[in-house]
């Protein structure tokens, strides 16, 4: 670059450009070429710029070394000084050459942006004539149109085919086509209908190709017709009418598939409220006759007719009736969207359009065809944009809720590789869906601007700004750069997942490792990979890690005064990883928490308590305070169980009963493989004779249950065998009163006892699961209560976060509660508008309930006053795993009624 790269030419080609500027007769192509050559020697000379400056540094190193030599130096020393002063004196001078072409490349490229702006502008605001003297011009203009058409419609043919021939071969594959398409259609509504998906709920592989099979017959004719025209016609091209016609059958088509989709049931307008299936078929209508109207411009104005710049002329008749037509149907179809309640929220964009269009059709009334034609392209442009970000939003969201949920065996695969756990998944996958909907809101925007900008220079100078950034105090920052650090920091960040994957299941699983052992390997693993990421993230993003020296001393000095909390529990965390006194999966007691270890982290450990509760136990307490790791060397526990029995019982029998029911608990080990349950005589109590049944169980974190299975069972044989578990004996002395106290004592009036406080009745509950209602009445049609229980949009308003609902008989209910409570049920009971149950669904991995499923019913009863809604769940499970979900749900629908009462008398007054 250095060596071949002549400054001169650039130099001159740059006088030239700027003696044509100074003549007003430039086109604007001729000023687009003029543009695109100066951003060229601008590149060249910056690249000539990165390239001179270290060879530039090298010569002068080199020469300040040789610069003290003497008269008695060696010659061959003197002839290598001289050289390196000349190379330094042709390195500098071709800089200085280099820096003149970049800075005046970017003068004369202002310069060139100002003088496009200033030509569009004009052709912008020029008029023409009214759309009345257009009318009375017609006749002579529709004269003209039947030998426009000729021309532009006849093609020009080889030697041995004929207009006939190719006019009978047209027809031939037009047939042909129709034909296929017909028996595609035919094909497609047999499996449709043999695989019962008529009746069946909608669903997407059955979905997706309907649109494509009933439009099968125009899609082939379309496409059999231009490809006939491209291999006979040697002028073939966008410009001849013959070829547009046929593309025009082609692209209705292709319009009439997406249209169809996009209205769908499993669209995303079909999430919309209150559009499906009301308003499918008029909206359909509406769309259909747009698109007509679209490719009919295109047919008849020519392939630039939606160009970003009306810079190609038209006849204006032509020009002014297409931009009324294409103005009229589209104010029909905006219209038409306020009529959907779901996007009554967005009625500030469609007035928006509907001013631009009315604009447009003003315009072009009184002669400014060229504003016009430019209101209503940017007006069907940006229409398009937005449909096809939406649609793309929506796909994203739907594939990320699905790698979420992971049911499918697909999701189940991109999950494990990228090792990404049920309990962290949506947290996981929330950064890799934040940057794809930030990609589609920029291309979106890119686009708009490439869409409005007349002048087509913004774009460009964006483009240097991102590609070259700015200095703000004294720190060059580059957009470009940023944005490929923050993609490197993502994938290097996938990728230390998919290695931690790698080295768990391939080589951890292989070695005889401890699941603590692994799972430190694995998060030093993570550690490692994370801090990786981190610098080569911000080596590509332009950040000097020689700077972060300061930043880590300054950092170091943080943590020495404020951050010590944060290093101890940093470290802790590491002794916890090698050390391994406690590992994911124990069972630990630490102060007055009790519970399992979830995860390790580097602040804090996870611990779940036995009440569901997350704790996070810092890890310096763990490391410095007294940990009671109870499956430590061995999951196994002893259990200590005492018990009286009254003076005169026979002790052999109690002895053999209490070891009875210690062998028959399936908890209890008694096949040898640990001391078997002894009962021991302990002492002679107060009141009774002190026994204590001594047994070892497999896993010492279920003691509770296991401590009161043993007593029930415990009560049950010694009541079975008449042995009497005694009261505690305590002696009571009376004292005798004189006579006269004593009558005293009677004369006084006995208290009048108070009336007994009421109290909340107890949960009503059987023997092996339990249940509650609430109720709520409010006066307002019954129809507008059931909508509220039924309709998305307005059961996240006062019953849960997020929510998806499929209203009928089989439908699924998808929900995430205020308080994280995630509920995946099925409706088997929908009776509108009177009754709706769903019964809830077992987690993914465990093991249906014995008792049933949870069931959530909602049933409606309207009266004279007005309407009752009765909530009523079912089904809890009645043991002490369940108690703190039967009180969050009671919990939750006793604030969520409320929250419904308030928005059912809202619209109300409303």
């Amino acid at each position: 670059m250095t060596e071949g790269f002549a400054p001169e030419f650039p130099l001159e080609r740059l006088d030239n450009i700027e003696d044509s500027l100074e003549n007003d007769e430039q086109t604007q192509p001729q000023l687009t070429r003029f543009r695109n050559e100066v951003d060229a020697m601008a590149a060249t000379a910056a690249e000539c710029i990165t390239t001179i400056e270290p060879e530039l540094e090298r010569l002068r190193a080199q020469r300040e070394l040789l610069a003290d030599l003497g008269p008695d130096t060696n010659a061959a020393l003197f002839d290598q000084s001289v050289e390196i002063n000349e190379r330094y004196n042709d390195a500098q001078t071709r800089l200085l050459n280099c820096r003149e072409i970049e800075n005046r490349s970017a003068d004369l490229a202002g310069k060139i942006r100002e003088r496009i702006t200033e030509i569009t502008s004009q052709y912008m605001w020029q008029r023409g004539a009214t759309i009345a003297s257009l009318l009375r011009a017609a006749p002579a203009a529709l004269q003209r149109w039947p030998e426009q058409i000729r021309n532009s419609m006849m093609p020009e043919l080889g030697e041995p085919l004929t207009i006939m021939q190719l006019f009978w071969l047209l027809m031939a594959v037009g047939t042909l086509s129709i034909g296929l398409g017909m028996f595609a259609r035919l094909r497609f509504a047999h499996w449709y209908d043999t695989a019962g998906f008529s009746n069946a709920p909608p669903q997407l592989r059955a979905l997706l190709p309907k649109p494509l099979a009933t439009h099968a017959p125009m899609l082939l004719l379309g496409l059999g017709l231009v490809v006939t025209l491209y291999a006979c016609a040697t002028n073939a091209s966008s410009e001849l009418a013959a070829v547009r016609v046929a593309g025009a059958i082609f692209m209705v088509g292709v319009g009439f598939v997406i249209i169809d989709w996009l209205t769908g049931p499993l669209s995303p307008a079909a999430q919309l409220a209150g559009f499906y299936p009301d308003h499918v078929q008029p909206l359909r209508l509406r769309l259909r006759v747009f698109v007509l109207a679209i490719v009919s411009s295109y047919v008849v104005l020519g392939p630039t007719w939606l160009s970003i710049s009306p810079n190609t002329p038209y006849d204006p008749l032509t020009k002014v009736l297409m931009i009324l037509l294409l103005c009229g149907l589209l104010w029909w179809v905006i219209i038409y969207l306020g009529r959907i309640r779901g996007l009554k929220r967005y009625r500030v964009f469609r007035y928006a359009a509907l001013l631009c269009v009315l604009t447009a059709v003003l315009a072009a009334v009184l002669g400014y065809y060229n504003f016009a034609s430019y209101l209503t392209h940017g007006a069907v442009r940006t229409a398009a944009a937005a449909i096809v970000a939406w649609i793309l939003l929506w796909l994203v969201f739907s594939l990320f809720e699905m790698l979420v949920e992971g049911k499918t065996q697909a999701a189940m695969n991109v999950r494990n590789l990228l090792n990404r756990a049920d309990t962290d998944s949506r947290t996981g996958f929330g950064l890799f869906q934040l940057s794809a909907d930030i990609l589609i809101w920029i291309g979106l925007g890119v686009y708009l601007i490439y869409v409005w900008d007349s002048s087509g220079t913004t774009l460009n100078q964006l483009g240097d700004l991102v590609s070259d950034g700015r200095n703000i105090g004294g720190i060059k920052l580059v957009p470009l750069a940023i944005v490929q650090g923050v993609v490197s920091l993502m994938v290097l960040i996938a990728l230390s997942g998919w290695v931690k994957r790698l080295i768990d299941r391939r080589w951890l699983r292989h070695m005889n490792l401890d699941r603590g052992a692994r799972d430190a390997m694995v998060t030093l693993a993570g550690y490692i990979g994370f801090v990786i990421a981190i610098f080569v993230a911000l080596n590509v993003a332009g950040i000097d890690l020689g700077g972060l020296a300061l930043v880590g001393g300054g950092l170091a000095l943080g943590i020495g005064f404020g951050l010590q909390a944060i290093a101890s529990n940093f470290v802790s965390g590491l002794i916890l990883l090698f050390e391994r006194p406690i590992k994911a999966g124990d069972f630990i007691t630490v102060g007055e928490t009790e519970g399992f270890v979830r995860h390790i982290r580097i602040r804090a450990t996870d611990i779940e308590t036995l009440d569901n509760q997350n704790v996070l136990v810092p890890n310096s307490e763990l490391v410095s305070g007294r940990v009671t790791n109870w499956v430590l060397r061995n999951p196994q526990g002893r259990l200590r169980i005492c018990v009286g029995v009254a003076y005169g019982t026979d002790v052999e029998l109690v002895k053999s009963l209490l070891e009875q029911v210690g062998r028959e608990h399936e908890e209890v080990i008694s096949d040898g493989g640990a001391p078997a349950p002894r009962g021991l005589f302990m002492g002679f109590g107060d009141s009774s004779l002190d026994f204590e049944l001594r047994v070892r169980i497999r896993r010492i974190e279920k003691r509770y249950s296991v401590i009161s299975d043993i007593n029930f069972r415990i009560n049950q044989v010694f009541a079975e065998n008449n042995i009497a578990i005694p009261f505690p004996q305590r002696d009571l002395h009376l004292i005798s009163l004189p006579e006269k106290e004593a009558a005293s004592a009677t004369a006084v009036e006995p208290a009048t006892p108070e009336p007994a406080t009421p109290r909340s009745r107890s949960p009503e509950r059987d023997d092996l699961t339990r249940h509650f209602e609430q109720s709520l009445s409010v006066k307002c049609p019954i129809e507008r209560v059931w909508t509220a229980i039924t309709d998305a949009e307005q059961l996240q308003t006062w019953w849960a976060r997020e929510i998806s609902i499929a209203a009928r008989i089989g439908g699924h209910v998808q929900a995430t509660l205020h308080d994280d409570t995630r509920i995946d049920a099925v409706i088997d009971v929908f009776m509108p508008p009177r009754r709706l149950r769903f019964a809830q669904s077992t987690p993914d991995g465990e093991r249906p309930l014995p008792t049933g499923p949870v069931l959530q019913e909602l049933q409606l009863r309207e009266d004279a006053d007005g309407v009752q809604l009765t909530v009523r769940v079912s089904g809890i499970p009645a043991d002490e795993d369940w108690e703190g979900y039967y009180r969050r749900s009671e919990s939750h629908w006793e604030s969520s009624l409320q929250e419904l009462n308030k928005l059912l008398r809202s619209t109300k007054d409303a």
